[in-house]
């Protein structure tokens, strides 16, 4: 593994390695034979990006090296909560005490490294942590997922929460169970997006989800406006980077122009806008902002 990894970041063919594994044996010894590979890839002179996922159960005391050898580290959480996973995850030892506090470890060594200020070229858990969890293959709804990706995000400062939309494996407990549509695990993408990047929370979901606690077939952000006609339009030139935010089609990136922008200048019209966001973006947004000269455009 580590020649291999080597050989092709030496060819410029790929920037780095991301380990998992199965837990074949006891959770020890799977990290030991995962330690392996990237202490001989660290003595080989591999300064790539490794992205490590820890093993349920593994002992904490790794969890201190697993860092200062990796530039990320995480742990599938695997469900949203303990019914979920004891259901999904028999064998994987208790939700409390594999996972969660293994997330707690990670995370509290991820920020002793950057208060310690180590310098490195690699390694050192500088990406933070992350962790993943399947959808679809017990008794949940959108909800609880979205709830705990919050929990992770602004409690525990994750940096990603990946969603795998489960698929049914012949010859295993769950063979006959439907499979996860593909549009619910990227439904639960958007919110995840929204609540690390534009600020918004897990409770409003619960405002446009059904009485189960399913996500509609809609783009949330979409949903939520519609939801909440009374906020818009939204005067671009006095609200705040939250609430431009909350207008459809605009991201962080946009809206930090757009008060870039009007800290030079007034934002008047539409055509003002186009030149700020672009002419096809603009037309979209339209109906969600409030100009002071509406005269001096087409729409």
């Amino acid at each position: 593994m580590a020649e291999i990894t080597t050989h092709l970041w030496k060819e410029r063919k790929i920037c780095g390695l991301f380990l998992s594994c199965s837990v074949a044996h006891d959770p020890d010894r799977v990290t030991e034979g995962q330690f392996e590979v990237l202490r001989i890839l660290r003595s080989m002179g591999f300064t790539g990006y490794i992205h490590l996922r820890l093993m349920p159960g593994a002992n904490c005391h790794y969890i201190r090296e697993a860092v200062e050898l990796a530039d990320r580290v995480g742990i599938n959480l695997e469900a949203p909560n303990k019914d979920v996973f004891d259901a999904l995850c028999p064998n994987k030892g208790g939700f409390n005490e594999a996972v969660l506090k293994r997330v707690d470890r990670i995370v509290y060594e991820v920020k002793r490294v950057e208060k310690e200020a180590r310098k490195s070229r690699f390694g050192f858990g500088r990406s933070g942590v992350d962790t993943q969890m399947i959808v679809g293959a017990a008794a949940d709804n959108d909800l609880e997922y979205v709830q705990v990706s919050e929990w992770l995000y602004k409690t525990q400062g994750l940096k990603r929460v990946y969603y795998s939309g489960f698929e049914p494996v012949e010859r295993t407990p769950l063979e006959n169970h439907a499979p996860c549509p593909p549009a619910r695990e990227h439904r639960l993408y958007q919110c995840s997006f929204l609540i690390r990047d534009y600020d918004f929370t897990a409770d409003s979901f619960s405002e446009i989800a059904d009485e189960n606690g399913f996500l509609p077939k809609t783009d949330p952000k979409m949903a939520l406006a519609k939801a909440h006609r009374d906020r818009f339009p939204i005067d671009l030139n006095e609200a705040s980077y939250h609430e431009i935010l909350h207008i459809p089609k605009i991201g962080p990136t946009r809206a930090k122009r757009i008060i870039g922008t009007r800290q030079r200048r007034q934002i008047r019209c539409f055509k003002d806008l186009e030149q700020i966001i672009g002419a096809g973006l603009t037309r979209e947004v339209s109906p969600y902002v409030e100009l002071k000269d509406k005269r001096l455009t087409d729409f």
